[in-house]
């Protein structure tokens, strides 16, 4: 219910600014394929984005049967509107899967040039992978490691401020949009500093986040008193196209859990390397039985055509590489959600993938990714290796 409510909301705003604008006053233009209006003064500005993602995967060599086939991984629609520079408005909405979906959703008001508060349905400041767009990630699906411990899109509030050299971005969050479960939802404080030692010639950036959450509630038991919570990390195996997950860690009886991710990102010329590792520590009720897990990843990316890697301060993350670029990728991940010490083996994995991207044009890529996965004992179906190939035809705007 609250999902259309917020966005009932962010619409009546976007849409009343938009018609308290006389319509032989709007000026149309499209700037990078995506449709925008203004009002003359510039005190008024409407837009509309959108993007599709085709995936195909095929599996190899897996002691599972995995369901090799194709889907379409993304599809959505996003609105947009700023009002006298100040204000802005999100609507973004995904309709993946044949289902509906709410992504990010928030208004946004300008304090500076350099700095926002912002309400509504966000991403958690919590690394770089976790942040940023799919449209831009490196690989078409994010690192295990970051699936298993990112805390994704929550409600809440957030400060970013941003200078020459430094990020910071700070906030407060309650429960998923979609939590119906009775009982006192979870909150959370989550925050990321990150700082460009180097970011001109060369790109140097250190970076830290930490995360403190509650557990959600886990309903009620039929005599009225609260089931005991808990806190879940799993992880799919560097794909999408098979929703299995193989590693899969969920620890009863949790209080609440606090998680630190470090992060490194160095570029010079066409090279640039990026990593992170992230760790979660749960508290739980019972005496000597806290749970922690811990997880890393690097990347080594190669314009072999297109130029130099660029840098973006006000995200602090490098920038989506230039039109007609060709990239060549590797990344390293392992992810082990084992506690040996409570008897709480979630598996771990490890995989190494390699990926060329095609930027067409400033709208289209496409994306070649082969990966190879291996699980210990304690995985899904206990230990294996496979082999994968995945393609993707990308369009945004």
């Amino acid at each position: 219910m609250r999902s259309y409510f917020l966005i009932g909301f962010f619409l009546c705003f976007i849409t009343g600014s938009l018609f308290s604008q006389e319509p032989n006053h709007l000026k149309f233009k499209v700037n990078k394929g995506a449709p925008q209006f203004a009002s003359e003064n510039e005190q008024f500005k409407f837009g509309l984005g959108g993007r599709v993602y085709l995936d195909a995967a095929a599996y190899f060599d897996d002691k599972t049967d995995l369901g090799s086939g194709s889907e379409m991984r993304d599809a959505r629609i996003c609105f947009k509107a700023e009002v006298l520079k100040k204000w802005n408005a999100k609507i973004n909405v995904g309709f993946a899967g044949g289902e509906v979906s709410l992504k990010d959703i928030y208004l946004q008001y300008n304090i500076s040039t350099n700095s926002y508060v912002r309400g509504g349905n966000l991403l958690e400041p919590f690394g770089i992978e976790q942040t940023e767009s799919s449209k831009t990630t490196k690989f078409m699906h994010v690192a295990s490691t970051v699936e298993a411990f990112r805390p994704g899109r929550n409600l809440g509030v957030s400060y970013v401020n941003w200078g020459k050299k430094r990020y910071w971005e700070i906030g407060l969050f309650g429960s998923d949009i979609n939590n119906t479960t009775e009982g006192d939802e979870g909150y959370g404080l989550t925050s990321r500093f990150a700082y460009a030692l180097l970011n001109s010639n060369a790109i140097f950036h250190l970076g830290a986040s930490g995360t403190y959450r509650t557990a959600d509630s886990n309903g009620f038991a039929d005599d009225g008193t609260e089931n005991a919570k808990s806190i879940r990390y799993r992880s799919r195996a560097a794909t999408h196209i098979e929703r299995r997950r193989f590693i899969d860690a969920e620890i009863e009886n949790a209080e609440s859990q606090f998680k630190l991710g470090l992060e490194m990102i160095a570029a010079k010329g066409p090279i640039s390397l990026q990593g992170e590792y992230m760790e979660a520590s749960v508290n739980r009720k019972l005496l000597n039985g806290n749970f922690s897990a811990h997880g890393w990843y690097a990347q080594f990316g190669f314009l072999l055509k297109g130029g130099d890697y660029k840098y973006k301060i006000k995200s602090a993350r490098l920038s989506k590489p230039n039109p007609k670029s060709l990239e060549f990728l590797i990344r390293y991940n392992k992810t082990d959600l084992n506690n040996s010490n409570i008897g709480i083996m979630g598996g771990k994995q490890q995989d190494v993938s390699l990926g060329f991207t095609w930027y067409v044009n400033y709208n289209v890529l496409m994306k070649f990714n082969f990966s190879n996965v291996d699980l210990d004992e304690n995985a899904l179906n206990e230990k294996e290796n496979f082999n994968m190939i995945q393609t993707r035809l990308q369009f945004s705007f």
